[in-house]
Parts: structure tokens; C-alpha cells; sequence
């Protein structure tokens, strides 16, 4: 994997070098030269062998037989449990997957049953929702229509309305999902912290909707959110807008299912790895060491293998924060880790 690594960083700099004009040294300027195209694949390169790297894979795993949802569920439970013993830390992600699981089983008739999913005040309050997905397992196989309805109570938990109502034909038992985010987010606006779901069939189902509490069975939610911090308003100071030329934050977003990765990282969906562009005057040079990882490594070999380089200031990261990343091994164990200085939060001179 080291050396994997060291042959992916000179590819890159050779490009980089290769785009950049004359005079012009900084990977970011390289970068910056490139075609829309080229531009993109260098930094999916990067990302992947980022990725790569830091999980001590020599390539990605060929997942050949995926693991149940059962195991599945008890893994996101874990990587919430974490979740909590960190909330507040320094380094704690702004983007992370929350998954919010079992939902309390409220009444139930032969017709309809209702969950009850709970979130914390915090969450609640400070959490801007991504994605979400309701997770359902039929015990009973189709084809039979079922009426999914989303209730959203009001704060005093006195009246309740219907976010939205979807209708499903359920052709076989089995796991089913449904997109829950928009509700979840609408939920939060109101500074509601419950979500119930009303699962109602046909008269003539006459038996129950879900599987038995058998723990690998039981409906969850799983959410990717935001956190909504004053820093975020803070950095948009830094980004690039559309004529910038001096040193600024750009976003760029991995899709993991865009990159062929999406069946052997189970969350999240992609992230925001972002980068950084623009020129750097002497005025605006900042304290050396202040670029981390990648981009001082490639300072370095600049700087290592020209004697007349003159690189004195480059626009480079000052701000990063980690990547939660729940993935498929090898063994297709299913493991959940943290990678250091995967998102760039922000850029300067250096």
C-alpha cells in the first residue's frame, strides 16, 4: 500500500507539473490548467487512492456475497453508539451518517400497525437532513397494496398530520426502503422529534406486516445529515465564487456510486473531498506548516528534486476534518473507521 501510494502521488505531480504553467509551481496552479475532464479524473484519482491508502487496501474489495441486513443493522447501531460517545469532540464530522434505528411499536390492529421513531433534542435542533431511508421488512409475501403514511405530531403532541402518503405493492417478503428525507427535514423545521409511520393493508391481510421482533427484522431509519455550525457561515467567506482568482476553497463531490465503489461502501452515499485553487501574493503568505498530508508531500518532492524552484507561498488546506466511512472488507466483515484530513474545510497561503 506505501508503495502504491508514493507511485499515485508522482502520477499525480507529473500531470500537475506537466498542466502548470512555467513559472508556476504550485499543484494547485497545475490543477487549476487542466480541462474540465482532466481536472476531475486527477482529483478522483486522488480521492481513491486516498481512500485506498489510509484503509491499507492495495485495491477495493470484490464483495461477492453481501452481508445480511441483520448484520447490517447491527453495524449502523454501532457506528451511532459512536456517534454519541463523540458528539462534541474536536474533529467531529459536519457531514456524518446518523443512523437512527428501532422505532417503539405504538398500536397495531390486523389492518395497520404504527412505529414510532424518537430523535434527540440535539439532533433535532442542530441537524440539517441529507438523505433518509426507511428500512421495512414484509413478513408476508405480496402481491399485496400497502398505504405507508408519514405522521408528523405538532410539538404539544395533540394533533397529527400526514407529511405524506405512499402506496406500495409489495410482490415478495423481504427488506423494502422508502425515501423518508424530505419529512424528516420538514419534522425538524417544526421542532418536532418524533416520526410515526402507519403501515395499513387491505382487510383481507389478516396477519402482521412486519417480522417478528427478531432483531435483524426490525424497521430502522437511517439518515445522513449536516450539522449546522457558525463555522459554516464563517468559511463562505473563503470559497471560490465564479471570477475569484486568489486563493479560495473549491467543492468537489465523490459519488461513490458514480466511481463503481457504492457495492462495497455501504455509507455514505459520497462526500464533499473540495480542494483548493487560486494564486497566493508574498501579502498573503501565512505560517509554513500549516498544509497537511497530501499537499506538503508534494511541496516536498517540488522542492526536493528542482534547486531553482521557488516555491515561497501556495494555496494549499489549513482546515480538514475526517470522513466516516461504514465499508465491506475484504473477509466482507463490515467495518466502520474514521480517515484523517479527507475534507477540505478550508484553504490559505502557505
Amino acid at each position: 500500500a506505501p508503495e502504491m501510494a508514493v507511485t499515485v502521488a508522482f502520477l499525480l505531480l507529473s500531470l500537475l507539473r506537466m498542466a502548470a504553467p512555467r513559472a508556476a509551481w504550485c499543484p494547485a496552479c497545475g490543477l487549476a490548467a487542466l480541462a474540465p475532464t482532466a481536472q476531475r479524473d486527477v482529483l478522483i484519482a486522488l480521492a481513491k487512492q486516498s481512500i485506498l491508502s489510509k484503509l491499507h487496501l492495495p485495491d477495493r474489495p470484490n464483495v461477492t456475497q453481501p452481508t445480511s441486513r441483520g448484520a447490517l443493522l447491527t453495524a449502523l447501531r454501532r457506528m451511532r453508539a459512536q456517534r454519541v460517545d463523540t458528539a462534541g469532540s474536536p474533529g467531529m464530522p459536519h457531514d456524518s451518517s446518523i443512523p437512527h434505528l428501532r422505532p417503539g411499536m405504538g398500536s397495531s390492529t390486523s389492518r395497520s400497525v404504527h412505529l414510532h421513531f424518537r430523535f434527540t433534542q440535539e439532533l433535532a435542533g442542530s441537524a440539517e437532513i441529507l438523505h433518509a431511508t426507511l428500512y421495512l421488512f414484509w413478513a408476508v409475501p405480496g402481491p399485496h397494496p400497502v398505504t405507508i403514511r408519514l405522521l408528523q405530531p405538532d410539538p404539544a403532541g395533540l394533533n397529527v398530520t400526514v407529511g405524506s402518503e405512499t402506496r406500495l405493492e409489495v410482490q415478495r417478503a423481504g427488506w423494502a426502503t422508502l425515501d423518508v428525507g424530505q419529512a424528516l427535514q420538514s419534522l425538524f423545521g417544526r421542532g418536532s422529534q418524533r416520526l410515526t409511520v402507519e403501515l395499513e393493508v387491505a382487510e383481507d391481510w389478516g396477519s402482521p406486516l412486519l417480522a417478528g421482533h427478531s432483531d435483524s427484522h426490525w424497521p430502522f431509519v437511517a439518515a445522513q445529515a449536516r450539522a449546522r455550525t457558525p463555522h459554516r457561515v464563517q468559511r463562505r467567506g473563503i470559497d471560490c465564487s465564479g471570477d475569484s482568482r486568489m486563493c479560495c476553497r473549491k467543492e468537489f463531490f465523490v459519488d461513490f456510486k458514480e466511481i463503481g465503489w457504492e457495492d462495497w461502501i455501504i455509507q455514505p452515499e459520497g462526500y464533499h473531498m473540495n480542494y483548493c485553487a487560486g494564486l497566493c501574493p508574498l501579502h498573503m503568505a501565512g505560517i509554513p506548516g500549516l498544509a497537511a498530508s497530501f499537499h506538503t508531500a508534494v511541496l516536498n518532492l517540488i522542492k526536493a528534486n528542482n534547486a531553482d524552484a521557488a516555491v515561497d507561498s501556495c494555496c494549499v488546506p489549513t482546515q480538514r476534518r475526517p470522513l466516516s466511512l461504514l465499508y465491506y472488507d475484504r473477509d466482507s466483515n463490515i467495518v466502520k473507521t474514521d480517515i484523517p484530513d479527507m475534507i477540505v474545510d478550508a484553504c490559505g497561503c502557505t
